[in-house]
């Protein structure tokens, strides 16, 4: 939801708060004990393992200078075959693209970011301010 330090950035925190809401919500429906934060995260985790989010924000870096290593990160991944690190195989990489998956109408939004998908399931997003 957009939030990995001490803070949250932009208009993200509102989506956060409102997206937490929604889960408590469903979460507690119906219960007579209070379903907390911590229930659903210990749940989640013992389901799907544990989860890490980091973000990294460069600031005063110019758009060519941001566009031209983006560009390059593109051509060194093509072949996924060649690329591991401590464990960690690449399985694919992409420039993603998003499709809202409920208005099917809306045209689809391009090059939202390099995505770099492990063969764990685990995966890398580089993105532009403004992707």
């Amino acid at each position: 939801f957009g939030t990995g330090s001490d803070h949250v950035r932009e208009k993200d925190g509102m989506w956060a708060v409102l997206a937490w809401l929604q889960i408590l919500t469903a979460k507690n429906e119906g219960k007579e004990k209070l379903v907390s934060v911590e229930d659903v995260v210990s749940e989640h985790w013992k389901t799907y393992g544990r989860n890490y989010y980091a973000r990294y924000d460069y600031e005063g870096v110019s758009k060519e200078v941001a566009e031209k290593l983006m560009d390059g990160m593109k051509e060194k991944v093509k072949d996924t075959e060649k690329h591991s690190a401590e464990g960690f195989e690449l399985q694919m990489s992409d420039n993603f693209r998003y499709v809202d998956p409920v208005d099917t109408t809306a045209p689809a939004s391009e090059n939202q970011g390099i995505r770099w998908i492990m063969k764990d399931g685990s995966r890398i997003i580089f993105r532009l301010s403004g992707a």
